[in-house]
């Protein structure tokens, strides 16, 4: 995770974008990083006019392009007041948001990114963009689900891991983030459950042995790296997106991967990652691992 990459937001006015930026600023602060914010927007296609006809169109194009350049000036000029010495820069870009992010995302250490304002039964709404944004990011994406847990009341990083390669990238970056935000980690891994026992028909049996064994040997691992970080573990018996939603509760921030099958339970992350950002209580991490 190199601190020489830039931190990039994207912005457009809104309140969920107001979060994920002032999220980026003290994420930038813990890695000494620069911060780039990014407004995309589209000019509306050419019109044919006749004489006096459109002549007052409010949506030309000059007033789309000053739209986007003034949301980005709003949220340079409120960056430096809330994180003073932080280097904040931005632009506006003419595009559709998703590609303009994905292509700035090949340069970033991270992609920040907020969701909509919240509907009238209190649910934060994930928004086309940053769906679809974090899904094929190249750096790992930071979606503001939510608050999530207070650092100074020790929230866990809570990172979903599995048997797939991809786990150990999960987990470097869930331990570098604990690191600097002096938070303990969970390192969580959901067994399908026991359908009886889920209908109270029998109790629960324990998780298998094996699945036990290579979860704490490999945050073992990890954990020599970072001997700063307070590390637990859990095997739980859920399927991973309720078990993860469930886990993000009193989480600081959850740890994803977008791709991916689940070797040890047989589960696809793709679609549990979407899952997780569709229902998830705190701000949750996605990490490119169909790679890996």
């Amino acid at each position: 995770m190199s601190k020489d990459l830039p931190i990039v937001v994207g912005v457009d006015g809104s309140a969920g974008a107001e979060a994920a930026l002032h999220w980026a600023l003290k994420e930038a602060r813990t890695r000494r990083a620069a911060v780039q914010l990014i407004c995309a927007y589209r000019l509306m296609p050419g019109f044919y006019q006749a004489p006096g006809m459109y002549a007052d169109y409010p949506m030309d194009s000059e007033r789309i392009r000053e739209h986007a350049s003034k949301v980005v000036a709003d949220a340079v000029a409120d960056a430096e007041r809330s994180a003073p010495g932080v280097p904040v820069s931005g632009i506006a870009v003419d595009g559709g948001p998703v590609p303009a992010l994905v292509e700035a995302s090949e340069g970033a250490a991270l992609l920040v990114l907020g969701c909509r304002q919240r509907s009238a039964l209190g649910a934060t709404i994930l928004g086309s963009v940053s769906g679809a944004a974090a899904a094929r990011a190249n750096c790992p994406a930071i979606v503001l689900r939510g608050p999530g847990g207070v650092p100074e009341e020790q929230a866990e990083v809570v990172v979903g891991v599995d048997g797939s390669p991809a786990s150990q990238a999960l987990l470097e970056f869930g331990f570098d983030h604990a690191s600097r935000w002096g938070a303990p980690l969970r390192a969580v891994l959901c067994w399908h459950p026991d359908l009886m026992a889920t209908m109270m028909w029998r109790p629960e049996p324990p998780a298998p042995t094996r699945v036990e064994a290579w979860l704490a040997e490999t945050v073992a691992g990890w954990q020599e790296k970072y001997p700063d970080v307070e590390v637990r573990t859990g095997v739980v018996r859920e399927h991973p997106a309720a078990g993860l939603v469930s886990e993000s509760a009193t989480a600081q921030l959850l740890v994803v991967g977008n791709r991916g099958r689940h070797a040890l339970a047989g589960t696809l992350l793709g679609s549990v990652s979407q899952a997780v950002l569709h229902s998830a209580t705190c701000p949750v991490a996605v990490l490119p691992t169909q790679a890996l």
